[in-house]
């Protein structure tokens, strides 16, 4: 049983790494966080949150880590409780694999002058990097980050696959 969860701001690979990893390994992927989401109100926002928990072999594109974030950017959405958090990442312990993807402001403004986004614009990016290093360092769970200016998407793709596969290995010879 895993779960890859994929954080971290907009234009950092993650639904290019999401994909490689869904090709690769079978999982589906889910989109666990939005903005619409996050308009619906804390108790529909938990229920989604913890309903997503017990999802096993998936690919997650921002969980509760993103909400978290977002949420404290943008202050009219919704945010989990710090208890919420906790009883999230107490339920996914065992089985989950945090990916936080990060890159350079000067290089994500750059991606994202060329992609575009209807969200998020070039003067979000510092503060929500700096919103990023804050609840990542206090997630509950044990997080793998990359660089995407220093690794390209499929190098990262490859090392969680091996991540994950080391997992698999592990639990099938406990058996």
């Amino acid at each position: 049983m895993t779960m890859i969860i994929l954080e971290g701001t907009d234009c950092c690979y993650k639904s290019t790494i999401a994909d490689k990893l869904s090709k690769e390994l079978g999982y589906p992927v889910i989109k666990g966080s939005s903005f619409e989401l996050a308009k619906s109100g804390n108790e529909k926002l938990f229920k989604h949150f913890n309903k997503l928990a017990d999802e096993d072999n998936v690919i997650i594109d921002r969980y509760i880590y993103s909400n978290l974030v977002y949420a404290k950017k943008f202050k009219d959405y919704s945010i989990l409780t710090e208890e919420q958090q906790r009883a999230i990442e107490e339920k996914i312990r065992d089985k989950a694999k945090v990916i936080y993807l990060h890159a350079d402001p000067k290089v994500i403004k750059q991606r994202l002058r060329d992609r575009g986004d209807e969200y998020i614009t070039e003067r979000d990016i510092e503060p929500v990097l700096g919103l990023y290093r804050e609840v990542m360092s206090d997630a509950g769970l044990h997080t793998y980050s990359w660089d995407t200016e220093q690794w390209s998407s499929k190098e990262i793709a490859e090392d969680i696959i091996f991540l994950v596969d080391g997992v698999i290995y592990e639990e099938s010879n406990c058996n």
